[in-house]
């Protein structure tokens, strides 16, 4: 025969004061305590809307205030619009390409070699490197697109340089690129700086100054640093970072 085990009045009642002490905190946790936190925003989002300039206006005066607070957002919208137009250094359709393999990538950087080289030539303007310091290894597919921006960013800058009639284009160093975040975490602008080294007289370092403020040409300065040129002709040498800005 099985004993069932005795329980005593005492016990019986310390087990309902438990059950019920349990049962209270669940009542609390699970029912009334969300229901206080709802509460609580939800009066939180009345005192809101009830301090908004809006609360008070007539519907007819709120589909008013939409339609101007849509036609401002368009105007900005424009604005910032022209604004990436004029600051980007390249144009949109130069950066917004569907694809960029590999092969487009070392045919790009092969035609603008020779392009500059022969330009350079009939110039007379010695360009150095002839590589223009990029390298034809791609290690990932992810990088081919910056690879892509950072050519295309000494090429500008060398084009500026051999129509600025420079003495002599020393160094072209690409430097790695900077994504700048908008306040929502997506890029906004990026970076491609370049490193130049270069010879020029006071005459061409004014007249490209100026010219990096031309449209689709735009470059901004990080530094530069003016010495003594090698001999009479190139009286300053320049070594100046420089960047092509690229807007998402």
């Amino acid at each position: 025969m099985i004993r069932r085990p005795h329980i005593s009045e005492r016990q019986q009642v310390a087990l309902i004061l438990f059950l019920v002490v349990v049962g209270l905190v669940l009542v609390w946790t699970l029912l009334l305590q969300p229901q206080m936190r709802v509460r609580a925003e939800n009066e939180q989002i009345r005192q809101q809307l009830a301090s908004s300039p809006y609360a008070n206006l007539s519907m007819e005066s709120l589909k008013e205030v939409a339609a101007q607070e849509t036609q401002a957002e368009q105007r900005l919208q424009k604005e910032w619009a022209a604004a990436c137009q004029r600051l980007a250094t390249f144009s949109q359709s130069t950066v917004r390409r569907a694809t960029v393999d590999r092969i487009d990538y070392k045919v790009a950087m092969e035609k603008a070699c020779q392009r500059l080289g022969a330009k350079s030539a009939s110039l007379g303007i010695p360009l150095i490197p002839v590589d223009l310091g990029l390298d034809e290894a791609l290690p990932t597919n992810a990088q081919i697109r910056d690879r892509m921006l950072q050519l295309k960013a000494v090429e500008y800058l060398a084009d500026l340089a051999l129509d600025n009639r420079i003495q002599q284009l020393v160094a072209l160093t690409p430097m790695a690129s900077v994504a700048h975040l908008g306040p929502d975490g997506r890029p906004l602008f990026t970076e491609y700086p370049v490193q130049v080294t270069f010879d020029a007289d006071f005459v061409n370092l004014y007249q490209l100054f100026q010219s990096v403020f031309e449209e689709n040409r735009v470059f901004a300065f990080h530094s530069i640093r003016a010495m003594s040129g090698p001999d009479i002709e190139s009286r300053l040498r320049i070594q100046a970072v420089l960047s092509a800005l690229v807007f998402e």
